[in-house]
């Protein structure tokens, strides 16, 4: 226990020479000095181990009885760590593999799911990437198993049952879906309704009977037709077809007159460093300054070893030059830009079977150095919308 101790507070051996050695090592006994593997290896020199806490006493008294002390070694913690110190490079090269063997072990390798389809599993998946738990993540934070368990079966109604088990620097989830008996929706009795106002242009039904004609002003809601095949009658059937009806949209643009656009040149300055999660550690370029407005870009790099995503990503930055360009345009340009840009938001907005018919112009004119364009468009579209009869009907 005592040399564990010593090599914790440090020990040196050092070489004595003088008339008074004897009295001088009794003066240090004295002063509470522990001396150890004294040899005398000639008739006024000997060597010694003396603890690291003993040396300020001994340099103390060497005056006083004339002795020359020489240091020979030393040994323990204290000496180590002076070493090192000395040796920058190789402190810094440990402290990094330490940080680096810490990450590794602390970082999430893989997700294996069994049990389920592969459509309800890319839902797993990515449900638990939205609990920040995926390949490359660091565990230190997350989520336990059990409260990852009882998030996807919260959010996911497909899921009866689902194991979570982390082992090692892997999650392993084990899933049971639920079995549904889903019904024939092409037996149940139906109607047909308008989802809008129109004129009715042309009516197709397959099956039931229809309560609108051509050229029929309907409103949103109302029956087009029905599954109840005689009047009054108790036979119903699953409703059937398409009403093809006019509708009109009213669209209204505001345009400057006066643009202005940045656009960029081709000077550009690029940044580098590294990305560990959400620290970032620059390395090159960061000193650079960017004067006036700029466009970035950036580039996240990751990189693999084999199937597994290091927690550590290369980023590169690219910072673009931009200046600002100003151009006017005419009442009849931004008539034709505003009739174009609405045009293609409604069809965004109208079912595939919609087509536009026409459009006019019902109001143009110029507010507060911007022109106002109101815009009425003719469309024919199926408005037919089914709906079911509940067995209370």
């Amino acid at each position: 226990m005592g040399n564990q101790h010593d090599f914790y507070q440090g020990t040196m051996n050092i070489r004595l020479k003088g008339s008074l050695i004897e009295p001088f090592l009794h003066a240090c006994t004295r002063q509470g000095c522990q001396l150890s593997n004294v040899r005398r290896i000639g008739e006024d020199e000997v060597v010694l181990t003396i603890r690291l806490r003993d040396w300020p006493i001994m340099r103390k008294l060497r005056k006083k009885y004339r002795c020359k002390i020489e240091i020979i070694d030393g040994k323990g913690v204290p000496f180590l760590v002076k070493r090192m110190v000395k040796k920058t490079s190789l402190l810094l090269s440990f402290i990094a593999a330490v940080i680096f063997i810490f990450v590794l072990a602390n970082t999430l390798w893989s997700i294996e799911v069994k049990g389920l389809s592969p459509e309800l599993e890319a839902s797993v998946e990515k449900k638990l990437k939205s609990y920040g738990v995926y390949p490359g993540k660091l565990t230190i934070g997350m989520d336990d198993p059990i409260e990852i368990q009882s998030k996807l079966l919260e959010d996911i109604p497909d899921l009866l049952w689902v194991g979570v088990k982390k082992q090692g620097t892997s999650y392993h989830l084990y899933g049971v879906e639920k079995t549904r008996q889903d019904l024939d929706e092409n037996d149940r009795p139906s109607y047909l309704v308008a989802t809008k106002k129109g004129m009715v242009i042309r009516s197709f039904i397959k099956k039931g009977r229809p309560l609108v004609s051509v050229y029929d002003i309907v409103k949103k809601g109302q029956p087009l037709a029905t599954g109840e095949l005689v009047e009054e009658g108790d036979v119903f059937v699953h409703t059937e077809g398409e009403v093809i009806a006019e509708t009109w949209y009213k669209a209204e643009q505001q345009l400057p007159l006066k643009h202005i656009l940045d656009v960029t040149s081709g000077e550009a300055n690029y940044s580098y460093g590294l990305k560990i999660g959400s620290f970032k550690l620059p390395l090159w370029g960061w000193w650079k300054s960017d004067e006036g407005k700029v466009r970035e870009e950036e580039v996240v790099t990751d990189w693999n070893v084999r199937d597994w995503t290091l927690p550590i990503q290369w980023q590169k930055k690219t910072a673009f030059q931009v200046d600002r360009v100003s151009f006017n345009q005419s009442k009849k340009e931004l008539q034709e830009i505003g009739a174009k840009t609405a045009r293609r938001s409604l069809l965004q907005q109208l079912g595939e079977d919609a087509a536009i018919k026409d459009e006019k112009v019902l109001h143009l004119g110029e507010e507060h150095g911007k022109v106002k364009l109101i815009l009425l468009f003719k469309v024919h579209e199926n408005i037919a919308e089914t709906k079911y009869i509940s067995q209370g009907d």
